[in-house]
């Protein structure tokens, strides 16, 4: 009696029905508004109903079966890489599957408890990796800004929730890039590498390996003030209004919502052990290596300054590697 009478009403018949002796489920591909439907279609009927300790879970007074609403969708493939499979599993998620039948269902209820995620079958996550925003650093006053900095620059998944957008930045495993820019001009030009060799607390005369135009004459460090410079850089790379999702290995995530570059950074023991430079023979780079404490997390922290192909000439490129303490 009961399923047929479910049956019968137009909001639902495009779902599809499995009735057991006790319980009726109902799929569909957007669960969440058939089953807020009947229940308006209850309450406009009068009809007294309990919502039962799983939120999908319906009993109707005086009805000897529960309604259950499930996903119409089968689960996803999956994917080679995380940003696939943590979106499939975000959006399987929300149409109704159980975490534990999900790959990466551990990452998606760590996210979950960070901002307080629904599961709602009217909410999606796109899969926006491609997008591959480029941030050039740029060098004045002293000072570093990336360009072209936001969330959306940053993200990977664009989480559409409602009307807010949350911008995901995804990481796997336990150690990954967070900047990779082009600065090798400024240490290049001659009225700008003091400067930046200072910013970052290098000595520029060990930069010789480098080349012979490399080398520039430059003050002892502060390094009270080069950590100040370093943290306003870690800042920056993992961008502004940014959600960070690092799944360091199954069962271990770390996320963290960030509202504008409230990231927060600190940063220890750094001194002259923490740097290297290029040595003929030994490496064709120069770093910064250190320990620090990023939105409640430990991480060693190397910036590295080098080129990427054999015919790259000094410090050509940025990268700032994380790796999970």
């Amino acid at each position: 009696m009961l399923a047929q009478t479910l049956k019968d009403l137009k909001f639902l018949k495009n779902s599809k029905f499995e009735v057991e002796k006790s319980k009726i489920i109902i799929r569909d591909s957007d669960r969440t508004s058939r089953q807020e439907e009947l229940e308006k279609y209850f309450k406009l009927k009068k009809i007294k109903f309990t919502r039962l300790k799983k939120p999908t879970e319906i009993q109707v007074d005086n009805a000897t079966q529960k309604i259950i609403f499930k996903p119409l969708k089968a689960k996803g493939k999956g994917g080679l890489k995380f940003e696939e499979t943590f979106t499939d599993s975000l959006n399987n998620w929300f149409t109704g599957f159980e975490l534990e039948t999900l790959k990466d269902g551990d990452t998606v209820k760590a996210l979950q408890k960070e901002i307080k995620l629904k599961q709602d079958s009217r909410y999606l996550a796109e899969q926006v990796g491609s997008r591959n925003s480029k941030r050039p650093p740029q060098f004045t006053g002293g000072k570093i800004k990336l360009q072209n900095n936001s969330g959306m620059a940053v993200s990977d998944v664009d989480l559409k929730v409602g009307k807010q957008t949350y911008f995901l930045s995804l990481k796997f495993t336990n150690q990954f890039y967070i900047f990779n820019g082009s600065i090798g001009g400024y240490f290049a030009d001659s009225k700008t590498q003091k400067q930046i060799n200072e910013f970052f607390g290098f000595d520029g005369t060990k930069m010789l390996d480098f080349g012979k135009q490399f080398v520039v004459k430059t003050k002892k460090p502060s390094y009270s003030t080069v950590k100040n410079n370093l943290k306003d850089i870690i800042v920056q790379a993992l961008g502004p209004d940014v959600v960070l999702v690092n799944k360091v290995r199954q069962g271990l995530n770390y996320v963290s919502a960030v509202k504008g570059f409230n990231h927060r950074v600190q940063i220890s023991n750094l001194n002259d052990d923490s740097y290297g430079y290029p040595e003929k023979g030994k490496r064709k780079y120069a770093f910064i290596k250190f320990k620090s404490v990023i939105n409640g997390h430990n991480y060693e922290v190397s910036f590295q300054f080098r080129g990427t192909t054999a015919t790259d000439v000094g410090p050509k490129y940025l990268r700032i590697l994380l790796k999970v303490l």
